[in-house]
C-alpha cells in the first residue's frame, strides 16, 4: 500500500465514525512561545483540553506536520544514522474533547492496524500505565489480547514517566496506552536485561500508535490538576506505518523518501550504500524539514526558529559536499518533495516559488562561506596540530560560527575528521556573551511560578479572564490572581497580575501590550509595565512581591484598571498603518507580498514581507502615498467580530499563514477613497485592506495622521523590513528633515540654479579634487621608491624591493606595488607597508615568473611575515595582503623580509 493511500485511509475510517477532519496547523506555532516548532498533534488542540477554547466539534482527525530538533524531543543528531529518526515527520491522530474516551480509543484503534491496514494480530503487543485497569482490561477482556503481550510500565512517583505522556514540562498529560508490533527475531538488540517491551528501545518491538488519555494539567512546580474534561489524544507514527505496511525495516527504504534519494543519487553520480547512504538519508530528510518550514513562514537566520532552518539545511549542504556536490542541490531535492506530497498539503505548491528561491538562495549564500571558512578551519587545524592540541576552542568554534555561518555541529562533523574534538560548552560561553551584548533581556515573556489564587492554592483550573479593551480604557475587576515573574535589571522584582474584566490588550500579533495603572481597594497603586498573553488571559506585568501583592488582596480583590490612554493611541495608529501598509505594498510590488512579522509600538511600526529585492525610490514613494491617500479619506476602520471563519476566507480576508485561527474570527476591513457625499455609505467604493486581526486599531483612518516611511532594507533570504511612522511621531520627522533642509539651503545660493543642481554640481567639484589629490599622492609615493628602484636588494635568486610608503588608500597601495613590481622585471619580490585609515598593512606581490615556477608564493610569504609581527594575513600567489597591530609591526614585518626569504 502506497503512502497516499495509508493517509487517506486513516482519515477517512475515522470519518467515517463522526470525526472532524481538520488539516494540520501550521508548522510555526505563532501563539504557543513555549515550542520552537509543531511537535505533535495535539498543539493546535492545548486551549481545548485545557478548557480555554471551544470547537464546532467533539471528535477530530488528522495529519499534522511535525518537526523535533530542540529541547525534549531533540532528534536531530540521529538523523540518517538510523532507521527511524527524522526532523520533519507526520503524525496522525484523532482527538476526543470530552467525548469518547478509552474504550473506543482503543477499540477502534485496533480495528484500523488489524481490518483495515490488515496487520496479523498475533504481532501486535500493547503497554499500559501500570495503575491503569481499565485500559488493561478493555485490551484483555474486549480486544482479546493475552495477558503476556499487556506490559504495565512506568510510575510517576518515582520518576519514572514510561506510559505516563506529557506534552513539555508543563501542560495536558495522562496514562497512555502504547500499540507495538513484533518485526522478529532477526532485528531483536541484545539488551542486558532481555530484548521486551518496556525493557529496549530496538526495531524488534516497533512502537506505532500511543493512545493518551488527558486527565491532567502539570503546573510548573509538578503538581497534576484535574483537566475540565476528560479527553483522548492519540498519535500514530505516520513513517513507522508506512514502513511495516511496505514491509521495509527502514523509512528512508519507504516511498516517503526512495523519490527523494533516487535525486539525489542521480545528481552525485553515486550508489545510495554505506557512507553516502546515511548522507543521502541526511539530505532527504532535511529536504522535507526545508520544504515545509519555509512553506509555512521560517526563513534562515540566525536566531529563533530561523537559526535551526539555517542550522539543518547548512548540514544538509555540507553532507552534499561529501557526496562531491559542490553547486546549489538541495532546491532541487525540496522540488521532489513538492511534487511527492503537494497533494496531501497544497500549501507546498501554493509557495513553490518561495519554497525553491529560499533554499536557493540560501544554499548559493552557504556555498560562498564555506571555501572561505573550511580555509580558516584549516588554519586553526594547522595551529592545533603544530601546538598538539586535540581539541578546538569555543572562542574559534563561534567564529567559524559568528564569521562564516558554520552551524558548531558542522565545525564537530569537520573537526572530527580530522580526529579533534570541540569545547561546546566554551562555544555556549562565547553565544551567552554575545547575546547579552547584543540584546537585552525580556523578562515580560513567561510567569516563573505558578498562578497563586487569590482565593487560595495554586493554579485556575481553565480559568478565562475576559478582555473588555476594545471597547474601553478603564474598568472595574477584581484581581483573580498573582504570580512571580523575574525581576528586572536592577534586581527590582515583577509578578504577573491576572485581572477579570480586564482593559488591558496582551502582547499579541506583533502589537506590544498595554501599560497603565492598577488602583488596588486599599489605596495602592500598581504600575503596569507591559501586558503578556497567558493561557487563562492578559496577565499585568507590575513592579512588586507577588507574595505581598497577594496578601494585600485577601481582604478585597477589588481593582480599577486603567490603561494608558496616550500609548494605547499610538499603537492603535501604528497598527492600522500596518494594514494600510500591508494592502499598498500588495497594490505597487504585487499579491505575492505576504506579511513575514511585524511589531507595532506606540511611537512607531516595523513590517517584515516577503519580496526577493530591494524597493526602488520610486515604489517606496508610492507606497507611501498610497498610504497617505488613505489616510486623507478618513474611512470608517470597521472591526466584525465573531465571524465564522469560512465566511471571512469567502470574502477575501487576508489570513496571516501560520497563525492559529478558531472557528470565528475578528475581521478588520478598511475602504478605499474618499466619501464624496454625507449619505455615502461606509462600505461603499472597492475595499482597500481586508484582514483577520485581534489588534486594537482607529475608527477612522484620518487618525492615524501623517504617515512616513524611514527605512527599507533585507532581513533574510527574500524578506525585507519597512520601519516607519505615523501621526506625532512621522511629524516628528517631517519637522526634522525640513530643519535639515533649512540649514542645507543657507550654504547654497538663493538666487543661483536649483538646490538640487547646485548640490551636483558640488558633488562634482569635490570628486574632481579628490580624485586630483590621489593622483599627486601617488606620484608623491612613487618618487619616494626611485632610490630603491634604482639598486633593489638580492636576497638569493630573488630581487627585493621593502618599504614603508605614504600610501593613503588600499586601491592606492595596490597600485604602487604593481608599479614597483613591474619595473623589477622578473624574479622580483615588492614588500611594501603604509597606515591606511590607522591601520597597519602589509602588501606581498612577486612577479609572474616566481609565481608559474613556484619559486615564491605571495600569500605564503605575507602569512609568515605577518607572524613574525603578531598580525594574520594571506592572499593569492601573485599579492597577499596582512593586517598587523601597529606602525611598529609594519618595521617589524619589513625588517624580517630578507630572513624570511633566505628561507624560501
Amino acid at each position: 500500500m502506497k503512502a497516499k493511500e495509508i493517509r487517506s485511509s486513516f482519515l477517512q475510517f475515522f470519518a467515517d465514525r463522526g470525526h472532524e477532519v481538520v488539516a494540520s496547523s501550521t508548522l510555526v506555532p505563532h501563539d504557543d512561545p513555549t515550542l520552537l516548532f509543531t511537535n505533535a498533534g495535539m498543539n493546535q488542540f492545548k486551549g481545548v483540553f485545557l478548557g480555554l477554547e471551544h470547537h464546532s466539534y467533539n471528535r477530530a482527525v488528522s495529519v499534522q506536520k511535525c518537526m523535533r530538533v530542540s529541547g525534549k524531543h531533540n532528534d536531530l543528531e540521529e538523523v540518517g544514522k538510523d532507521a527511524r529518526h527524522h526532523t520533519f515527520f507526520e503524525m496522525l491522530g484523532n482527538w476526543s474533547f470530552g467525548d469518547y474516551y478509552k474504550r473506543e480509543s482503543i477499540i477502534w484503534g485496533w480495528e484500523f492496524l488489524t481490518r483495515v491496514m490488515g496487520l496479523d494480530p498475533a504481532r501486535l503487543w500493547v503497554s499500559v500505565y501500570k495503575d491503569d485497569d481499565e485500559s488493561y482490561g478493555i485490551w484483555k477482556d474486549e480486544v482479546g489480547i493475552p495477558p503476556a503481550r499487556i506490559v504495565r510500565l512506568g510510575d510517576i512517583e518515582k520518576g519514572d514517566e514510561e506510559n505516563f505522556w506529557s506534552m513539555a514540562d508543563t501542560g495536558p498529560c495522562g496514562p497512555c496506552t502504547e500499540i507495538h508490533i513484533d518485526q522478529g527475531e532477526a532485528v531483536k538488540c541484545s539488551h542486558p536485561a532481555g530484548c521486551a517491551v518496556g525493557v529496549c528501545d530496538c526495531d524488534r518491538w516497533l512502537e506505532l500508535w500511543n493512545h493518551v488519555f488527558m486527565e491532567f494539567n502539570r503546573q510548573a512546580d509538578g503538581t497534576l490538576e484535574p483537566l475540565p474534561m476528560k479527553s483522548v489524544d492519540t498519535g500514530l507514527g505516520f513513517e513507522r506505518l508506512v514502513s511495516v505496511m511496505q514491509g521495509k525495516q527502514s523509512n528512508y527504504a519507504t516511498d516517503l523518501f526512495t523519490p527523494l534519494i533516487d535525486c539525489m543519487a542521480g545528481i552525485c553520480g553515486r550508489e545510495p550504500e554505506g557512507e553516502d547512504r546515511i548522507s543521502m538519508q541526511v539530505i532527504a530528510d532535511h529536504a522535507r524539514a526545508c520544504a515545509f518550514t519555509v512553506a509555512d513562514g521560517a526563513v534562515p537566520s540566525n536566531d529563533g526558529r530561523g537559526y535551526v532552518v539555517r542550522r539543518i539545511l547548512r548540514r544538509a549542504a555540507r553532507h552534499g559536499h561529501l557526496l562531491g556536490v559542490e553547486e546549489p542541490f538541495l532546491y532541487r531535492i525540496a522540488e521532489v518533495v513538492i511534487t511527492e506530497m503537494g497533494d496531501a498539503y497544497p500549501e507546498l505548491v501554493e509557495r513553490r516559488d518561495r519554497i525553491l528561491q529560499t533554499i536557493r538562495q540560501e544554499e548559493e549564500r552557504f556555498g560562498r562561506t564555506l571555501t572561505a571558512g573550511l580555509h580558516v578551519y584549516g588554519e586553526i587545524r594547522d595551529a592545533m596540530k603544530a601546538a598538539g592540541r586535540t581539541e578546538l576552542s569555543g572562542e574559534d568554534a563561534f567564529k567559524l560560527h559568528d564569521t562564516f555561518g558554520f552551524p558548531v555541529d558542522l565545525t564537530a562533523i569537520v573537526a572530527g575528521e580530522d580526529g579533534f574534538g570541540v569545547d561546546l560548552d566554551g562555544f555556549k560561553a562565547c553565544m551567552q556573551t554575545q547575546r547579552a551584548q547584543s540584546r537585552r533581556e525580556n523578562t515580560f515573556m513567561a510567569g516563573i511560578g505558578p498562578w497563586q489564587a487569590v482565593a487560595g492554592g495554586q493554579g485556575l483550573g481553565g480559568y478565562k479572564a475576559r478582555f473588555v479593551g476594545y471597547d474601553q480604557l478603564s474598568c472595574d475587576g477584581r484581581i483573580v490572581a498573582v504570580r512571580e515573574a523575574g525581576e528586572q535589571a536592577d534586581g527590582q522584582a515583577l509578578c504577573h497580575v491576572l485581572a477579570d474584566p480586564s482593559p488591558f490588550y496582551a502582547e499579541s500579533g506583533g502589537q506590544v501590550g498595554d501599560t497603565g495603572t492598577i488602583r488596588l481597594s486599599d489605596g495602592r497603586e500598581l504600575a503596569v509595565l507591559g501586558t503578556v498573553g497567558a493561557e487563562e488571559g492578559a496577565a499585568c506585568v507590575v513592579a512588586g512581591d507577588a507574595a505581598g501583592i497577594l496578601a494585600s488582596l485577601q481582604k478585597d480583590p477589588a481593582c480599577r484598571l486603567e490603561v494608558d490612554a496616550g500609548r494605547r493611541a499610538g499603537s492603535m495608529r501604528h497598527h492600522t498603518a500596518t494594514h494600510l501598509l500591508h494592502a499598498a505594498l500588495r497594490r505597487v510590488l504585487g499579491d505575492h507580498v505576504e506579511q513575514a512579522g511585524s511589531v507595532v509600538e506606540p511611537e512607531r511600526l516595523r513590517f517584515d514581507f516577503r519580496h526577493d529585492k530591494a524597493l526602488g525610490r520610486d515604489e517606496l514613494a508610492r507606497v507611501e502615498h498610497l498610504v497617505n491617500e488613505e489616510v486623507i479619506a478618513n474611512r470608517a476602520v470597521r472591526r466584525f467580530d465573531s465571524v465564522p471563519i469560512a465566511e471571512a476566507k469567502q470574502r477575501g480576508a487576508m489570513a496571516l499563514f501560520g497563525e492559529k485561527y478558531g472557528d470565528t474570527v475578528r475581521m478588520i476591513e478598511i475602504h478605499g477613497g474618499p466619501l464624496l457625499t454625507a449619505a455615502a455609505p461606509e462600505d461603499s467604493g472597492p475595499v482597500f485592506s481586508l484582514e483577520l486581526c485581534g489588534g486594537t486599531h482607529c475608527l477612522r483612518t484620518g487618525d492615524i495622521g501623517p504617515f512616513r516611511i524611514v527605512s527599507e532594507g533585507s532581513v533574510a533570504a527574500g524578506v525585507r523590513r519597512i520601519e516607519a511612522v505615523a501621526g506625532p511621531s512621522a511629524q516628528a520627522v517631517i519637522d526634522a528633515e525640513r530643519e535639515q533642509l533649512r540649514k542645507i539651503t543657507g550654504h547654497l545660493r538663493h538666487d543661483g540654479p536649483p538646490l538640487d543642481e547646485q548640490t551636483a554640481a558640488l558633488i562634482r567639484e569635490r570628486d574632481d579634487l579628490r580624485r586630483e589629490l590621489a593622483r599627486l599622492q601617488q606620484d608623491r609615493a612613487q618618487a619616494s621608491l626611485d632610490d630603491v628602484l634604482a639598486e633593489p636588494r638580492q636576497v638569493g635568486s630573488f630581487r627585493v624591493v621593502s618599504s614603508l610608503v605614504p600610501a593613503e588608500t588600499r586601491d592606492g597601495l595596490l597600485k604602487l606595488g604593481d608599479h614597483v613590481r613591474d619595473r623589477l622585471g622578473e624574479g622580483g619580490v615588492v614588500v611594501l607597508g603604509a597606515e591606511l585609515d590607522g591601520k597597519a598593512t602589509l602588501l606581498v606581490t612577486v612577479t609572474a615568473d616566481l609565481v608559474a615556477s613556484g619559486a615564491a608564493h605571495a600569500g605564503n610569504l605575507v602569512k609568515a611575515l605577518a607572524a613574525r609581527a603578531g598580525g594574520r594575513g594571506g592572499g593569492k600567489p601573485n599579492t597577499a595582503q596582512a593586517g598587523l597591530p601597529d606602525r611598529d609591526a609594519l618595521d617589524r614585518a619589513i625588517a624580517a623580509v630578507d630572513e624570511v626569504l633566505a628561507g624560501e
